[in-house]
């Protein structure tokens, strides 16, 4: 099975918390609810099914222990109220994990009301938040799309070169989605997510920035200028997560996209405030 490695320039360290600052532990997931807006989409089995419910309660029962004040989730932070509306459902036993419900999705990519009950945002989100008695959520994103833009479309119908000038390693992004398809099957909920929080899997989408980079011509930037909406949406992420702190606040747990990962840790290092937080502690190798 193919495990790719990170190279030497790759492997940037965790930082090491001082003691005025809040923890950001970063807990790198896929999407359940399979969502396929992605460029490596996982195909997600059924999480409402019996074996991995149970596989769920364990895997929650190890993020305990990491005790956050505050856990954050990957859905727009315009729709907070909606978010704690349905969290209150399941706070309040009108709702349990392991049923499926229609519920309005609380993300402008997601239409099917029957898929948001199996999203890793109430499976595990939730459900965390829930054993540890919080009276809600705390929702950042600011989704972007980087879909082809117009200026895309002109650099293709003109005669522009993108090919690569140099011959780097690359992923194979098909053979990565049969790996990670792979990978889920012959794991437990516990041991996939060590697997997607390992320093090789965190950069496995750092090949968008060769697909963006190389395109453009003149004073057409369309391919930097998706990667820094990508980074708008990462800083936004990141500034989300602060205004949602306090004084008393010690500890976050972000339960977000792992393709995020790499570049969020970035980001919250060069923010004195916050502190990102390597999760692996919290995976057992084994349960």
């Amino acid at each position: 099975m193919l495990r790719p490695k990170a190279t030497a320039r790759k492997t940037p360290t965790w930082p090491t918390p001082t003691p005025e600052q809040v923890e950001v532990v970063l807990l790198g997931t896929y999407h359940m609810d399979e969502p396929g807006l992605d460029n490596v989409n996982v195909s997600a089995d059924d999480v409402l099914d019996e074996p991995r419910q149970r596989e769920l309660e364990s895997f929650v029962g190890h993020l305990e222990a990491a005790d956050p004040d505050i856990v954050a989730v990957e859905r727009p932070a315009k729709h907070a109220e909606t978010v704690n509306r349905i969290y209150k459902r399941y706070r309040d036993g009108q709702c349990t994990y392991d049923e499926k419900y229609e519920l309005e999705p609380p993300h402008p990519e997601r239409e099917d009301v029957t898929m948001e009950c199996r999203s890793e945002v109430i499976q595990v989100g939730f459900r965390l938040a829930d054993r540890l008695g919080h009276d809600r959520v705390v929702p950042v994103d600011m989704p972007e799309m980087l879909g082809r833009s117009a200026e895309f479309e002109e650099l293709e119908q003109g005669d522009i070169d993108t090919s690569p000038k140099i011959d780097v390693p690359r992923l194979d992004e098909e053979q990565l989605k049969t790996t990670m398809d792979e990978q889920l099957t012959d794991s437990t909920v516990t041991a996939y997510h060590r697997y997607l929080n390992e320093e090789a899997a965190l950069h496995h989408n750092d090949g968008m920035f060769d697909e963006f980079l190389r395109y453009g011509d003149g004073d057409n930037y369309a391919g930097p200028d998706a990667l820094a909406k990508w980074y708008r949406r990462n800083l936004r992420m990141v500034h989300n997560i602060w205004r949602a702190v306090d004084d008393s606040s010690d500890r976050v747990l972000f339960l977000v996209g792992s393709g995020h990962v790499h570049v969020l840790r970035h980001l919250l290092t060069e923010f004195p405030q916050l502190c990102p937080v390597n999760p692996i502690q919290y995976l057992p190798r084994e349960e």
